[in-house]
C-alpha cells in the first residue's frame, strides 16, 4: 500500500521568470498585463513598485524599473515544460490553478530515498529550468495547495 503523499509546486514568479530566468542577472523589473503591475522583481518592489500600479505609477515611483508586457503563450509553454520535467518523479502530474502544479508521489517515494530527499531533487530540477518554486507536501491535495500557498 503506498503512502498518501502529494506536492503542491506553487510558481509564484512565472510570469517574470518567463521573461527573465531566476538566474538572470538582477534588476528592476515589473510584469504588465493590461497597463498594470502583475508581478515586480524583489528589486522594483524594494524601489516602490506595488502589484496593480498602472505604468505611469511604476515610471514615476521607480523609472529604472523596465516594464515587460506579459506573454501568456510563454507561461503555458514553460508550465508544460515544467510537468514534463516533473514526470521524472512521478507520473501523476496535473495542472492547478494559479501557477501551480500537483504532483502525487506517494508511490515514488521508496525509489527516491524518501519524501524529503525527493523535496530536494524537485527544487532542484526547478532551480536548473530557472524557475522559483514554492513547495507544499501533505496527504491531500488540499492540504498541500494550502502549503505552498502560505506567505513565508
Amino acid at each position: 500500500m503506498k503512502t498518501p503523499l502529494l506536492f503542491s509546486l506553487h510558481l509564484p514568479l512565472l510570469p517574470l521568470e518567463t521573461l527573465r530566468r531566476c538566474w538572470s542577472e538582477a534588476g528592476a523589473y515589473a510584469v504588465m498585463d493590461g497597463g498594470q503591475v502583475l508581478i515586480a522583481s524583489p528589486l522594483a518592489v524594494a524601489a516602490g513598485v506595488r502589484v496593480g500600479m498602472r505604468s505611469g505609477g511604476v515610471a514615476t515611483i521607480a523609472p529604472d524599473t523596465v516594464m515587460l508586457e506579459r506573454d501568456p503563450g510563454k507561461e503555458a509553454a514553460a508550465l508544460e515544460a515544467i510537468a514534463l520535467a516533473l514526470l521524472q518523479f512521478t507520473p501523476e502530474v496535473a495542472f492547478d490553478a494559479d501557477f501551480s502544479l500537483l504532483l502525487d508521489v506517494g508511490a515514488s517515494l521508496r525509489l527516491f530515498g524518501g519524501p524529503l530527499a525527493l523535496c530536494r531533487q524537485v527544487r532542484s530540477s526547478m532551480a536548473r529550468l530557472g524557475f522559483t518554486t514554492v513547495l507544499g507536501a501533505a496527504p491531500t491535495a488540499h492540504g498541500a495547495w494550502l502549503l505552498a500557498h502560505t506567505p513565508a
